[in-house]
Order: structure tokens, then C-alpha cells, then sequence
């Protein structure tokens, strides 16, 4: 089937007007396309950054067109035009707002709804957490609905492909973590793609660029295929509908052993990582060295003159740094680290492997540092997920490659004000068996 993606500028909430001409123009672009679905941004409607609840409230009283409006027109938009829509907006319950997203079939009628669960910074100000994982049944297969923040915790997305989602739609918003020179963003860097991959369905990204009050965003918008890769992608600051062919598909079987979903599930509080650490030394050790049997890496604290193997399998404590160690097949799915991570890891090294999309979503989902290692060197990765890191192996008189870690860098997960990817989880919410 063929997908669009319509990536938009930042808006006002008193843009309204302007706000639904352009959503008109883009989606009759998109059909135009022949795209048989088309997603729209997180909070296309009416504005991601709200300010205030007040701010909301009184935009409204002032005669903002409420959700009601939004979803009989966009509805109406559908049906006329006979395109499936996804499309983000702030939804009303009560006295409540929720950050949404909605699937409206071509026949005009909704699918499907989502609350985002996964509050980023100043949503928390003004939105309530969705409190349901489930798939939304379209004319096209499961789709899952997954809001911007969603999609860092591998949780979610996971749970959406166990619970049988053959594709996932991603509203969102995605907001500059970079600087003004040079705008940046984990998403459509590296996590949407790994997402796609461990889950094994195409994955569709819709963006905003620009700003909304002193938030920027890095548009970027994206399709993925099953595989991970990239088929087509917007720039950083252009508004405007790409399109790529992809097919919905039965997800990927999620491996992980009966230990890690009882890790992954417990309600029990993690064991967050030390903050009062000093630096890590590190000597990786190549892939076939010789005598080197199952050591991957030697580990000592800084200055203590002792160095200790590191072995596969398991978790190493040194001077109370903690250190595991995967392979990079483990390393495809999110479990074997993000176990690590809740048993309070700083750092793990992923043998056979380099520094893939996996391992950098690896390093960022968890707040770790990521070391790979290959037959060509080794990477260190960061836990933004940056590679900081890069060497070959000594050849010869060489001298032997060693590098020294901040690992107490590692302690802290918090991403954002008031967003931690570990505190944040929600292991009520989760299946990793399928329905």
C-alpha cells in the first residue's frame, strides 16, 4: 500500500484558522499521490506546545473549534477524498486533555483512537498518560498508534507488535535535542528504524519543523520498511507529503527468555545504576584473539592497577560499576539490555557487531554507554546514543587501544524535565506474548 507522510510547521493556538486550510491542502496532496493513508503530526490539531491548560481553556472560550469539530471535519476530509487519515490532536474527557492520535478510515468513520503514555517534559503540564496498549483494527490489518515519546520506551512498541500490530503510525513532534547550527533528534536518527527492525513492521513518522513558543522542532519525517531502512525522508525545515510503497505485515516473534519478561514485567522498583562512580578503563579485546577465549573486554577502575575480564553472559560489578555483556544478535532485540539497564548497568559491551542502529537505541533507550566491538575496531557510544568513541585494533608493536568512561554519566536516566526512561515505564501496561 501506498503511505504518506505530511510533515508540518509549528503552530499557535490562534493560527487555528490557518492550521485547518493547511491540513485541507495536504491531505488532498497526499491522495493526489494515490497514498491510501496519510499521518499527520502529533497535536496537528491545535497545537503541540499548549503553554497552559489555562491557555487552552481560554483559546477555546475564545472559539478555538474543539476535538469534536476537528474529527467530523477530518472525517468528512476522508470520506470526500477517500484517504485513511492519522492524524494527532489534543483530545477533551471532562476536565482532562489527553495528547492523541486518531486512525479514520477512507470510509469517513474512526477506527481507532490512542492516548499518549509516554509524557514528554511539558506535556506533563498539561496532558493525562494513556493507560491502553492496544492495536486499532483498520481496513488495511492492526495498525499501532504510537505518539512521538511513545516510541523511546521499546516497551511500547513491543507490546503493539505481541499484541499483533502489522504496522505502526507515529504523530509526532519531534523536538530539537541538538543545537540551533545543528539540529538533532535520536527518532529519526536511529530508533525509529531499530523500532521497525526489532519489531518487524514498517513504521510511518510524521513530524513538525519549525516552532511552537520556544520549542524547535527537526521535522525530518520518515517512512521505514520491516527492515529498519529509511525509504523516504523530509528535510528539517520544509513542510510538505512525501509517499513510499510498504506492506503491512505480521510482526516479528519478540525474543527474550522467560527471565528477561519477568525482569521486563515485574512492578518492582529497578535497580537504578550509582551516580558516585569514578571513570572506567577499558581495553577491548578483538574478535579471535588469540587466548582470549569468551573475554570480550578488560575493565578496571581508574587507577587501581587491576584489570578484570570481562566475559559473555552475565553482569560484572568493579568498584561498584556494573558491566554487562551481549552479542549483536542479542542486541537486535531491546531485552537483553534493557534487562541490564534495570539491574543497574552503566555500561554494556555488544560483541560481533558495530555501531548499528541497534546498538546506539540500545545506549539511548537505557541512558548506558554502548561498547561494540568487530572484526574492523570498536565503537563507544554514549547514552544519547552518540558514537564519542572509534578505534582499530593494534597491529604489531602497536600500542593496545584503551579508553576511559564518565560512567557516572550513566546514572542519571532522565532524558527531559521530568522524563525518565526507566522511572517512566509502566509494566502494567505490557505483553510480550501474543494474542
Amino acid at each position: 500500500m501506498r503511505i504518506a507522510v505530511a510533515q508540518t510547521p509549528g503552530t499557535r493556538l490562534d493560527e487555528w484558522q490557518d492550521t485547518r486550510t493547511l491540513l485541507e491542502d495536504l491531505i488532498a496532496r497526499a491522495a493526489g499521490l494515490k497514498a491510501a493513508l496519510v499521518v499527520l503530526p502529533e497535536c496537528v490539531w491545535p497545537a503541540y506546545c499548549l503553554g497552559t491548560k489555562q491557555a487552552y481553556l481560554d483559546a477555546r472560550a475564545a472559539g478555538l473549534p474543539g476535538p469534536a469539530d476537528f474529527l467530523t471535519r477530518i472525517c468528512r476530509t476522508a470520506r470526500q477524498r477517500r484517504i485513511a487519515i492519522c492524524a494527532g490532536y489534543v483530545a477533551e474527557e471532562g476536565d482532562r486533555l489527553f495528547n492523541a492520535a486518531a486512525l479514520i478510515g477512507a470510509d469517513g468513520r474512526v477506527a481507532g483512537t490512542c492516548h499518549k503514555r509516554f509524557l514528554w517534559a511539558f506535556d506533563r503540564d498539561y496532558f493525562d498518560p494513556g493507560d491502553r496498549i492496544e492495536p486499532v483494527e483498520s481496513a488495511f490489518g492492526r495498525v499501532g498508534l504510537v505518539v512521538c515519546a511513545d516510541a523511546r520506551l521499546p516497551e511500547i512498541p513491543a507490546t503493539l507488535a505481541a499484541r499483533g500490530a502489522e504496522l505502526i503510525l507515529h504523530p509526532t513532534a519531534w523536538v530539537n535535542a541538538g543545537s540551533a547550527d545543528a539540529p538533532w533528534n535520536p527518532q529519526p536518527e536511529f530508533l525509529i528504524p531499530a523500532r521497525a527492525a526489532e519489531c518487524g513492521v514498517p513504521v510511518a513518522s510524521a513530524s513538525k519543523w519549525g516552532a511552537e513558543g520556544d520549542t524547535t522542532f527537526v521535522g525530518s519525517s520518515l517512512i521505514c520498511d520491516a527492515e529498519g531502512h529509511i525509504l523516504t525522508q523530509c528535510g528539517q525545515a520544509e513542510t510538505t507529503v512525501i509517499v513510499a510503497d510498504v506492506e503491512p505485515r505480521p510482526p516479528r516473534c519478540l525474543q527474550m527468555t522467560d527471565s528477561e519478561r519477568s525482569i521486563l514485567l515485574s512492578p518492582a522498583a529497578p535497580t537504578l545504576p550509582r551516580a558516585g562512580v569514578g571513570p572506567l578503563e577499558l581495553r577491548p579485546i578483538p574478535p579471535g584473539d588469540s587466548g582470549a577465549g569468551p573475554v570480550v573486554a578488560l575493565a578496571r577502575a581508574r587507577g587501581s592497577g587491576v584489570w578484570r575480564p570481562l566475559t559473555r553472559g552475565g553482569l560484572a560489578e568493579i568498584d561498584g560499576i556494573r558491566i554487562g555483556v551481549i552479542s549483536a544478535a542479542e542486541a537486535q532485540s531491546f531485552a537483553p539490555a534493557r534487562c541490564l539497564a534495570l539491574q543497574g548497568a552503566h555500561l554494556v559491551v555488544v560483541y560481533d557487531g558495530g555501531p548499528t542502529a541497534a546498538a546506539k537505541a540500545r545506549a539511548c533507550e537505557n541512558r548506558i554507554f554502548v561498547v561494540t566491538t568487530d572484526p574492523g575496531g570498536w565503537s563507544v557510544i554514549d547514552p544519547r546514543g552518540l558514537v564519542i568513541h572509534e578505534g582499530r585494533w593494534p597491529v604489531g608493536s602497536e600500542r593496545v587501544s584503551e579508553v576511559t568512561l564518565e560512567v557516572s554519566l550513566a546514572a542519571s536516566k532522565t532524558v527531559a524535565p521530568h522524563t525518565d526512561v526507566i522511572r517512566g515505564r509502566r509494566p502494567e501496561q505490557y505483553c510480550f506474548t501474543g494474542t
